[in-house]
């Protein structure tokens, strides 16, 4: 029996409380008309109470208590628990109308990565998940939530995708202390940030979260779901907080960081003009921009990311050289306090090297929370 069967079945096992009512009437022997005598209560309303047509009000459970010696609550509670069981069971009917609705989300997925517990219905499970009562209400949180975003045109996205790995973002954040935002705490901590990129990519996490954390801003690792097309999101869950989203899409250490600081110039530079943006940060902006206004922003944000992982004017005085050997970029990326990993990637956006070039010297991301282990 699955969790839908079993909740129809306890629906109905609930009876009405005029049901209590008439087993009373029987053990008093009195009839329905003796029992309005003594309530003060319409021969009518009885009648509608004892067939299951009227429900029991509170002043009907006051008179009740004084005839039946039963206090008022208990017949409060027996129309109450009656009348969850009948909500659940219209409910239950929509259900079946909303699994179509709930078979557009990635659920298996879902179920993998552990965003969705097993054992309950599909539509159940869902909407407790996304935290929202039906289908329209989904749609409204969705609609209100005024995301920006840019669509790659590799992808094909869906939108039930993309909510789903943001809620997940919103749940991962909710478990994690922030201070209040501080933009002058968050600038001040940008080189100790940038200095991460030099550690071992399987150790940076908890740093990263702790530092920005004391300026407020909620940093987490959720994977990407399928038809997303997402490296990561900033938006402000509120005056105070600010949340950094990232899926390790490309798994690797450079992309991860440009995206990283991607984002944090979403949020020291965009904060008045766009509350939430999701994007595709290691790509280029010969995207598709489904909102043409993020243009201007994903620029500045690259240009943010570019510019504080490496010096434009170091980097212009080493592509002079025109040397790029492993011990080249080794000494490059220790002159300017990056990872190696790092000074590669850019060389590859830059087309001084190829894709294939220099990628011994990236680090592979194949952390457990990635992968949904």
């Amino acid at each position: 029996m699955d969790s839908e069967q079993a909740t129809a079945l306890k629906a109905t096992a609930v009876p009405h409380p005029g049901e209590v009512v008439a087993d009373y009437l029987d053990f008093h022997d009195w009839t329905q008309r003796d029992l309005s005598r003594r309530t003060g209560l319409t021969p009518k309303t009885i009648s509608e109470i004892c067939n299951g047509k009227a429900p029991i009000t509170a002043p009907t459970a006051l008179a009740l208590e004084k005839v039946l010696q039963r206090p008022a609550h208990f017949w409060l509670n027996l129309q109450r628990q009656f009348d969850e069981a009948q909500a659940r069971q219209a409910e239950l009917a929509k259900s079946t109308q909303w699994a179509g609705w709930a078979r557009k989300f990635p659920l298996k997925e879902m179920r993998k990565f552990r965003f969705l517990p097993e054992g309950k219905s599909e539509v159940e499970t869902l909407l407790h998940f996304l935290g929202v009562s039906s289908p329209d209400s989904w749609n409204a949180v969705w609609q209100a939530s005024d995301v920006a975003f840019r669509q790659t045109r590799k992808f094909t996205t869906s939108v039930e995708s993309i909510s789903a790995w943001i809620r997940e973002t919103e749940l991962v954040a909710a478990e994690l202390q922030t201070a209040d935002f501080s933009e002058q705490l968050l600038r001040s901590s940008i080189e100790e940030l940038r200095r991460l990129t030099r550690a071992r990519a399987d150790t940076v996490m908890e740093p990263i979260q702790s530092i920005c954390a004391a300026a407020g801003v909620a940093v987490v690792w959720v994977p990407e779901l399928p038809h997303c097309g997402i490296s990561g999101c900033a938006r402000w869950l509120s005056d105070k907080r600010a949340l950094i989203a990232l899926t390790l899409r490309y798994k690797t250490d450079d992309q991860m960081w440009f995206t990283f600081f991607h984002e944090l110039g979403h949020v020291l530079l965009h904060k008045k003009k766009r509350s939430f943006v999701l994007d595709n940060a290691a790509g280029d902006l010969s995207d598709q921009v489904v909102d043409p206004e993020m243009r201007q922003y994903e620029g500045e944000a690259n240009l943010f990311a570019a510019d504080t992982l490496i010096p434009p004017a170091a980097l212009g005085d080493f592509v002079r050289k025109k040397s790029f050997t492993n011990d080249d970029i080794h000494n490059f990326a220790e002159e300017v306090g990056v990872g190696p990993g790092i000074v590669v990637g850019r060389l590859q956006h830059e087309r001084l090297l190829a894709r294939h070039q220099g990628n011994a010297l990236k680090q592979t991301l194949h952390w457990k929370f990635a992968e949904g282990a």
